[in-house]
């Protein structure tokens, strides 16, 4: 299942060209798995009334941003933290052991 669209995430990004569409395409899957291997439950279960739940939605639109936006493991400016992004919007669905 699509839990967010090409198009949601260039609006997102402010992105109004379509040459990086596949690329997209690719990251948002990533991010999609990514997010849910840190939550440890299938996204599906995430789904209600047959809405996916918004906070993961924007989660998956952070986590792809990101890729997007850094596509090397190197940054060559100093990386700061922003607090209640990412991590702040999957903590409540994190499975623990």
């Amino acid at each position: 299942m699509e839990y967010v669209t090409v198009e949601e995430l260039k609006k997102h990004l402010n992105i109004d060209f379509s040459d990086d569409d596949a690329y997209l395409a690719d990251i948002l899957k990533v991010a999609m798995l990514s997010i849910e291997t840190t939550i440890k439950t299938p996204l599906e279960e995430h789904v209600k009334d047959g809405e996916f739940n918004p906070m993961l939605k924007h989660a998956i639109k952070i986590l792809a941003g990101n890729f997007y936006a850094n596509r090397e493991p190197v940054s060559f400016a100093t990386p700061s933290v922003i607090p209640y992004t990412l991590n702040y919007l999957i903590r409540p669905f994190k499975k623990y052991q």
